[in-house]
Order: C-alpha cells, then structure tokens, then sequence
C-alpha cells in the first residue's frame, strides 16, 4: 500500500482521525492533564471545520442532520430537568453539527485502508494497556486502550474487523483481523464477539475457506480461557465464557447477568409514559430517570428523550442503509460490515 503524500489536506485529515479515532483528548484527560485534553479536544473540532473550509464542499448528510434537528429541537422542549445551563447546551449542538457536517467531508476523503491503519493502532493500544497502564490483577480485568471504555474499544476493534474484508493484499488483510480478533477479545465485550460471529457467518456466503476466520477466534479465545485459568486472580467474564462453552447453565446466567437488556429494561416505563415526544434532553443519560449507568443505547435514548418521530427516521435511515448493502452485496460484499459502523457512528 503507497502512503499518501503529506500535503496539507492529507496533515488536517491525519490530525483529525488521530485526534479522534484514538480518543487522545479522552485519553490525556486521564492520564496527563486537563488543561491539554481540553485544548486537544478544540484543536480537534477546530481542525474539521478548517478542512471543511478548504475543501470543495460535496454535499451535507441530509439524514443526520434532519435527525439531530429534531431530536435536539423536540428534547429540549419536552422536558427541562436535566437540561444543562444554556452555554454548555448549545455547545453540545454546536459540536453534533460540527462532526456531522464538517466529519463527513472527512469521512468520504478517507480510504478503507487509511482508516484501518488508525483503527490498528487504536486496537494495539490495548495490549499496551495490559503492559503499561494496569499493574494490578485486581482492577477491573477488561482492557481498553486509549478509549478507557471497553466498550468503546470493542466497537472500535470490529469496525476495523468489518473494514479488513475491503483489502486485498492477503498478507495484510490476515495480521489486520489477526490483531483485530485478538485486542477484540481482550475487552471481553459481549457485543464485539456477536458481531464478530455475525460477520464471519455472513462471509461464508462469500468463500467457505473464510471459516477459518471462525477457527483463529475459537483458538484465541480458548488460549485466553486456557492462561485464565493459571492466573492467581481469574477474569470473571473468562470464567463464565468457560463454563458456558461446556455447557454450564449457571455460567450461562452469570454471564447474561447485568447485560444491557436488563439495564435497558429499567428505562421502558418511561419510554411507554411519553412516547410521542420524549422525557427531554439528557434524561436518559447517567444520573437521569433510570440511575447513574444511563440506557448505553442510541436508539432508546432517541426514543426515550425525543419521542418517535426522530427515532423512526432513524430506524428508516438503517432500514434503507441494509437494503442498500444487500442490494449491491455481489458487487462489493464489504459493504454490508461498513453498516456496522454507521449504525454505530452515534452510540455512547
């Protein structure tokens, strides 16, 4: 793969995936200094808008911003106890455009394989975690890299995943979702190993030989049961993943406990009292109506603060994104794994 040539375009371009795929201010605020997260965190949206500014403009994406007027339109006035003060409210409508209008020029100026390279490193910082930043057995035994969220770097470990299927060189494409698998593994996040599954279940379709996608996953994570196992201090969720493959109903239930349906479920009532307009903005984040956690899900939050009518664009704008995908998946089968991402693209 040629690398791109430093031109000034490429240096903004560079800056800001890095700025943002890695979550550096993020990262900086926890471990070195407000101050500098907070000029990083600027710096960042400061730079999308001067490449936007510099660029030939190509369009807006007409979905998200429909979507995001409505919602930040309609949560704002359906409710106003969990509104912050107006300066620190309008900034967060600011940044929302900001990234939706100013990121998409970004976005469509970025190849597959540029992205993947930052998302490798993003996932390589969470074995550098393990050396570096968590000495201790005893914490909290998920791993996270930059994005301090294992979550997070779950997500961002099957986006690259989803993205690796886009390359053609093999060689490449194999240490890409070698790396990907594993640091995916390592954050024990339930959600990236059904994705994963889904993914490589799905390009059967395309070569039975991709099977042996699912054979590298087994043996990774029957190593990582394997050292959990000789560890002083054992890995819960290995523990329960352990158990639950050789058919232990009580693992099983341990490792569905405390799942996102249940933390989903403490939000329903709400969602049933005020469904056509919402509970207003930020209730449905930590500390609002349903405890300190918040609902961890895009599309209850929408539903839950604004009301139906941005939720159901949104499921209309997926809906159409799938057909889409679907559509043209014998032409360029990994269109269906970038879905992925975009349905992702707005999640906590």
């Amino acid at each position: 793969m040629q690398p791109s040539p430093l031109t000034l375009n490429n240096i903004l371009k560079y800056s800001i995936l890095a700025l943002i795929l890695l979550n550096i201010p993020g990262f900086v605020l926890k471990y070195m200094n407000p101050v500098l997260s907070s000029i990083l965190s600027y710096l960042s949206f400061g730079l999308l808008i001067v490449f936007y500014l510099i660029n030939k403009r190509t369009g807006i994406h007409k979905w998200f911003v429909i979507i995001g007027i409505l919602y930040f339109v309609i949560s704002s006035l359906s409710g106003q106890s969990y509104i912050p003060e107006l300066q620190f409210h309008l900034i967060i409508w600011v940044k929302y455009f900001i990234v939706i209008i100013c990121g998409y020029e970004v976005v469509k100026r970025t190849s597959p394989n540029e992205f993947i390279i930052f998302l490798l490193i993003g996932a390589i910082s969470i074995i550098l975690q393990i050396l570096f930043f968590n000495i201790s057995l005893k914490d909290y035994g998920r791993y996270s890299g930059f994005f301090l969220n294992p979550n997070a770097a779950g997500f961002i470990c099957i986006l690259g995943y989803g993205l690796s299927y886009s390359v053609e060189n093999k060689k490449y494409k194999f240490i890409a979702q070698w790396t990907f698998t594993f640091m995916g593994l390592l954050t024990f996040s339930r959600t990236f190993i059904l994705i994963w599954l889904i993914i490589n279940l799905i390009s059967l379709k395309l070569s039975i030989k991709n099977i042996n996608k699912l054979v590298l996953g087994f043996v990774l994570l029957l190593g990582l049961i394997t050292y959990n196992s000789f560890l002083p201090v054992k890995n819960s969720r290995l523990t329960q993943l352990a158990g639950t493959i050789s058919g232990d109903s009580d693992a099983a239930k341990d490792l569905n406990e405390g799942s996102r349906f249940d933390t989903w479920a403490t939000f329903y009532d709400f969602i049933l009292e005020k469904p056509f307009f919402g509970n207003g903005f930020e209730s449905f984040n930590g500390g609002g109506l349903g405890g300190f956690l918040g609902v961890h899900n895009s599309y209850l939050k929408i539903l839950g603060e604004a009301g139906i009518f941005p939720f159901l664009l949104l499921v209309f704008y997926f809906i159409y994104l799938i057909k889409k995908s679907y559509n043209v998946f014998n032409l360029h089968p990994p269109i269906i794994f970038y879905g992925y991402f975009v349905s992702q693209y707005t999640n906590d």
